[in-house]
This record gives structure tokens, C-alpha cells and sequence, in this order.
């Protein structure tokens, strides 16, 4: 005898309780959405409203009427003989010149002074709007009602004769306006032409910025290719310091190739010779002293030699840089009122000249920030590879200090210049442990939240790491003010209280403490760090709204394009990286595998392996995001950011609509148009 195993089977659930289930279940969704409706105030009183209802249709009416055409026109004068009162021999009007063209009709041809009388017009255009008057000798035009035509050209109202008595013959008279000659855009439509070429270089301007922006950025924000980057502690640490002292140094050098540049930014021939002059000899001083094939290594001495070279080459680029950029703006404004209609082209290198002036300082101090924090990360591998351990050690307790220091000191100077503290003020301090350790704290309290709650438990594992990093960050907070009191406090003791000597000591002491409690761990994951860090960044960006951003460009640049194009620019930029980096995380790791099993640097790497996978979807980002810039435009310009916004606010204020459907029909086309053209360039390129 055998016997079959039957699989087991879902236990089937009790009708009632499926009954029970979905009963609660629809009326959770009904108490819901009935909170919802009341909370956006849903009701329909105002819709039955006779009044709002008129208004609706008057809109209607107007935006389906875009004004963009006209014709010139004249007042035409349609008159018939009347008087007031009947002379006594009686009186005989004028009869009509020609029977076919418009004409009037008064019944009776004379009236006394209040009487009621029918005026009859003939002929006219069906449809004629127009006023009728009442024209005594004495020229004043008295309205006594507004005609229009039907679809037989006729109209016929009875008016009231005014108190107008005498022995003339007085007048009524119909006054239209009629066409003369060809159609022709109307101001609206010409204004919603400029409007719009400028919205479309505006969103081009602001793309084309962002675009640049976002690509290294994206490659940051990538988790597959910063995930494997680990750095020594003391690499990271004289980054941190090296950073601060090259800004200050690069921001000397910026001021110094500026004051210089200032000298001769009016004489072209100086600023010609010199810009190609140490162009040229930095390209030669540069082949002669780096050759490109070595029969030996070079020796230290060398090595020395050629640093100090590139360094000597580095600062002479900031002199073109400078010269070349006063050259541009005097050349570009020189060339603005001979080249006439393309006048906007010597503008363009006047504007270019002037960025270069500008922010040759800014340049010059981020560029030498970067420089110097890339030394120093240089000698951090260096220690970590050749010194002995304890010296290694030793050195992490230095540089660590000295970076957490550095660290809590611009946070501190941050708050103070952000909030104009008074120097009796202890926030930079308290701000500077709260940030610091509410950082740390929060980061090692996710990293036992990965131990204390699995994967295995899903979405539930996510919310208690959610909930415990939260509270990891709220004593980390806790902890550093405490400390941050504490420190202002023993400031004040030496007078430096208010400066930011409080956050420097109490940096000092965290970067002593946190290498005391990590001395068996010898690298950071530096790249996740800066993952993680970018992705906030954009991620903060992206959840202002540009609109606002304009508003604060408005302020710092004033009404206009510009400030719509940074506004946008900025908001492109954290789009853009976000979606990049996206779709970097998602090529394949295949040949990322295959380029470094050669050998190759992370830099080959990234330009052989990463770059011709992401080259189509890059396109196709960008292209859709001008497109999306197109029409965020529009609500720019309701903040002064420039643009077609601008001017479709402007008629709606003003209850225009025939003109402000021009607008609205303008951004229709461009957006279909535009929509068009990408879809044909990324059927060719993507």
C-alpha cells in the first residue's frame, strides 16, 4: 500500500474576515480622500456663481483669440441730418450718397427735446460694434447707446433725443473703424517673439553651464566607481589642512596677478605681447624640461626641478589668464559699434574678458587649494608606504588634530559671519562639537544598525536604521554642545572667547580622541564619503525650487535673463549629476574589469571603460533637460529671471489674455518644436 504526500496548501482565509478586511480597507480610503478634500477646500459654491462663471468664459474667449495680427485702421464717420425741435416749414435730411454703402436712418427725422426716436443703420459689416452719437452744432459728442450689426448688416434701437434744442441741423452719427491695407504682427506678437528667442538662449546659457558642471561631478556622486576607494588617515587629513593654506596662498597670488593686470589693462599692444609671449615660452620652458621619452629615471634633483618648473609655468598661466581676459573686454567693446548689427559678438567677448578678470582670484584659489591638498595627500601615501609604524601613528595624531581643528574653526566662522554673532556668543563652538560629533555619531551608529538589524528583515530593518541613526544623531549633537560650552568656557578663561578658538580647541581634542579610539584602523572609505556627500548636496539643491533661486539671483544680479539663467543653471546642475551618476552605476562592470586587469590608473579607467558606455544617455539627459529649461523659463520669469515669463505675468496682471495667449501659444510651439529636434538627434546619436 502507498500512500501520497499532498503539498501543503495556503491556508485559506475565513470569507468573513476577507469581508472584514476589505470593508475596512474601503473605508479607510473613503476617510482618507474625505480629509483630503477638506484639507485642499473642494467646493463647488463658487463654481455656481453666475459672476465667476462670466469671468470664465471672458478668458475663455480671450485666449482663444491670440492677438498677433492687425491692420491699420480709420475712423470712419456715418452720419444722418436731425433736429431738435421740428422747425415749422419741416425738415428734409440729406438723403444717402450711395444706397449699397453703410447708412442711417432716424424715424422721425426731427423729434423735440426728450423724445424717443428710432435710429436704423444699414449695410454695415455684420457683427459692427460702435457707438452712437448725438452731435449738436457745437461739436461735443453726446453717446446715447452702443449699436451692433446683425447678420444683415442692420441695427435698430430707439433713443431718447437730449435737451439739445436749435435752430440748426444737429447730427447723428454711427463711428466705426475700418481696415486699410495689409495685415501685420501686433506688438504683442513682436514683444512674444523677442521674448522667446530669449527664453531659448536663456535655457541653452543655463545648459550648456550646468552640463559642464555636472559631468566630473556625476562621476563623485557614482557609488560603483567610489565605493572601492580607500584612503590612508593621513592622506585624508593633509588634504584637510593642505586645502585651507593653498586658498589663502592661491588667494595672495590671484590679488597680486590682478593688481598687475590692472597696470597695463588699457594698453592692447603691452597685454598682446605679454599674453603670447608667456603663452609661448611656458609651452617651450614645458617640452624642454619634461621630455616625453627618458632613457633613466630622473633623480630627485630632477624631480625638484621639474615641480618647481610646472609651479613657475602654473603662475605665468594666471598672467594670460589676466592679460588676456583685459584684452578681451577692451577689444570686445572696442568692435561693439563697428561690427553694428553684430554688435552682440564684440559684447560676447567683453563679457568673456570680464568673467576671466572677475573670478581670476577665485580661480586662483581654488586651483592652488586643490594643488596644495593634492600634496599633502601625496605625502600622507608616502607615510603611510615608507614610515615605521609608530611614526605613522604619531603623525595621524598630529595631522588628524590639526584637521579637526581646521575643520571646527570654518565651521565656527561659518555661523559667525552667517548670523553676525556678538562676541559673547558661544554658538560657534556649540555649532562646530554639534556638527562634528552628530556626524561621527550618526555614522557609527547606521554602520551597527547594519549588525543589529539584517536584511533578511527588509523594509522593517530600513526603519529601525532609519530611527536609530536619527537618535545616534541627536546625541551626537547633544554631546558637542555640551563640549562646545565647555571649551567657550575654557577660552574665555585665555580672552579668546567669541573667536574661533573655542572650535579649534575642541577639534583638536575630538581629531586626539577619535585617533585614540581608532588606532587599528588605517584607512577611510574616502570614497563613499564623497558619495555620500555629493548626493546630499544635490539632492539639497534640487529640492529648492528655481524659482526661488531667482529670486535670489534677482537680488545679486539683478532683473533680468542672467539671473534666470544662474537660477537654472544651478538647479540643471544637481539635475543633471544626479541623473548621470545614475546611469553611470548602471553600465556594465565588464569592461571597468577588463581596463584595470591592464594596469590602467582610475583616470585611464574612467576616459576607456566608463566614458563610451555613458556618451549616448549623456546626450540624451542633456538635450531632454534644454528642453525642460525651455519651460521652467516661463516661471522664471515671474521672479524677474527674464524670458517669455516675464511678459506672459505682465498681461495676465493686467488681464490681457488675447496677448497673453500669444505667449502661451509661443512656449507651445518652441516646446514641440524642440521636443521634435531632439527625438531626430537622438535617433541619429543615441
Amino acid at each position: 500500500m502507498t500512500s501520497e504526500r499532498r503539498a501543503p496548501t495556503e491556508k485559506t482565509r475565513n470569507p468573513f474576515v476577507r469581508f472584514v478586511v476589505l470593508l475596512v480597507t474601503i473605508v479607510a480610503i473613503l476617510v482618507t480622500y474625505a480629509f483630503a478634500f477638506q484639507r485642499t477646500d473642494i467646493g463647488l459654491e463658487e463654481v455656481k456663481d453666475e459672476g465667476r462663471r462670466a469671468g470664465l468664459v471672458r478668458i475663455i474667449r480671450g485666449l482663444a483669440k491670440p492677438d498677433i495680427i492687425e491692420y491699420d485702421e480709420e475712423t470712419v464717420f456715418h452720419t444722418v441730418d436731425f433736429m431738435t425741435p421740428c422747425p415749422e416749414a419741416g425738415f428734409e435730411p440729406t438723403p444717402p450718397g450711395d444706397p449699397a454703402e453703410p447708412y442711417l436712418e432716424a424715424i422721425p427725422q426731427c423729434a423735440d427735446p426728450r423724445d424717443e426716436i428710432r435710429v436704423i443703420g444699414r449695410n454695415f459689416p455684420e457683427g459692427t460694434r460702435a457707438p452712437l452719437s448725438f452731435i449738436p452744432p457745437s461739436g461735443v459728442t453726446l453717446k446715447l447707446a452702443d449699436v451692433e450689426a446683425d447678420r444683415d448688416g442692420m441695427f435698430d434701437v430707439t433713443v431718447r433725443v437730449p435737451d439739445r434744442a436749435g435752430t440748426e441741423v444737429q447730427e447723428l452719427r454711427v463711428t466705426t473703424r475700418e481696415r486699410v491695407g495689409s495685415w501685420q504682427l501686433t506688438k504683442s506678437a513682436k514683444d512674444t517673439w523677442e521674448k522667446i528667442i530669449e527664453t531659448v538662449m536663456l535655457a541653452l546659457v543655463a545648459t550648456t553651464i550646468g552640463t559642464i558642471a555636472a559631468i566630473p561631478l556625476s562621476f563623485l556622486s557614482a557609488r560603483n566607481l567610489m565605493r572601492a576607494i580607500r584612503t590612508p588617515i593621513n592622506s585624508v587629513a593633509l588634504f584637510v589642512v593642505g586645502f585651507p593654506i593653498g586658498l589663502l596662498v592661491g588667494r595672495q597670488l590671484g590679488r597680486w596677478v590682478a593688481a598687475v593686470g590692472d597696470r597695463v589693462s588699457d594698453n592692447v599692444p603691452i597685454l598682446v605681447a605679454a599674453s603670447l609671449g608667456l603663452a609661448l615660452g611656458g609651452w617651450w620652458i614645458l617640452r624642454a624640461t619634461l621630455p616625453e621619452e627618458e632613457a633613466e629615471p630622473p633623480t630627485l634633483g630632477e624631480r625638484v626641478l621639474r615641480r618647481l618648473v610646472v609651479a613657475a609655468v602654473a603662475v605665468a598661466g594666471l598672467f594670460v589668464i589676466g592679460f588676456v581676459g583685459h584684452l578681451l573686454r577692451e577689444v570686445g567693446g572696442d568692435l561693439e559699434g563697428p561690427l553694428g548689427p553684430f554688435g552682440f559678438l564684440g559684447d560676447f567677448l567683453r563679457v568673456i574678458g570680464d568673467v576671466m578678470v572677475t573670478f581670476l582670484t577665485a580661480i586662483a584659489a581654488v586651483v592652488t587649494g586643490l594643488v596644495v591638498a593634492a600634496i599633502g595627500s601625496r605625502m600622507g601615501h608616502l607615510i603611510a608606504d615608507r614610515a615605521r609604524p609608530g611614526t605613522v601613528l604619531l603623525a595621524r595624531f598630529v595631522f588628524v588634530s590639526l584637521a579637526v581643528a581646521i575643520t571646527a574653526a570654518a565651521i565656527g566662522g561659518a555661523v559667525r559671519w552667517l548670523y553676525a554673532l556678538q562676541r559673547s556668543s558661544n554658538a560657534m563652538a556649540t555649532t562646530a562639537g554639534g556638527a562634528i560629533l552628530g556626524l561621527v555619531v550618526g555614522v557609527l551608529t547606521l554602520r551597527f544598525g547594519r549588525r543589529w538589524f539584517p536584511d533578511r528583515l527588509g523594509i522593517i530593518a530600513t526603519f529601525l536604521r532609519l530611527i536609530l541613526g536619527m537618535v545616534g544623531i541627536a546625541i551626537g549633537i547633544g554631546i558637542g554642545i555640551v563640549l562646545g560650552v565647555a571649551f567657550d568656557a575654557l577660552a574665555g578663561v585665555f580672552g579668546a572667547d567669541g573667536t574661533i578658538v573655542a572650535p579649534a580647541l575642541l577639534g583638536a581634542a575630538l581629531g586626539v580622541l577619535g585617533v585614540a579610539a581608532t588606532r587599528s584602523v588605517h584607512s577611510l572609505p574616502s570614497g563613499l564619503a564623497t558619495y555620500y556627500a555629493s548626493r546630499t548636496l544635490f539632492n539639497g539643491i534640487r529640492s529648492v525650487e528655481p524659482l526661488i533661486m531667482a529670486i535670489v539671483f534677482v537680488v545679486w544680479v539683478g532683473i533680468g535673463p542672467f539671473a534666470g539663467s544662474l537660477a537654472l543653471a544651478l538647479h540643471t546642475t544637481a539635475a543633471l549629476a544626479k541623473l548621470y551618476s545614475e546611469q553611470v552605476e548602471s553600465i556594465l562592470p565588464g569592461p571597468i574589469e577588463a581596463v584595470t586587469a591592464t594596469g590602467a590608473t582610475r583616470l585611464q579607467t574612467i576616459i576607456y571603460a566608463v566614458v563610451p558606455q555613458i556618451v549616448p544617455p549623456y546626450i540624451a539627459f542633456t538635450l531632454y533637460r534644454w528642453d525642460i529649461n525651455v519651460r521652467m523659463s516661463t516661471i522664471i520669469g515671474f521672479a524677474g529671471g527674464g524670458g517669455i515669463g516675464f511678459l506672459l505675468q505682465q498681461n495676465i496682471n493686467l488681464l490681457q489674455y488675447r496677448a497673453a495667449a500669444v505667449q502661451m501659444l509661443a512656449i507651445a510651439v518652441v516646446v514641440s518644436t524642440l521636443d521634435f529636434v531632439s527625438a531626430r538627434i537622438r535617433e541619429r546619436i543615441v
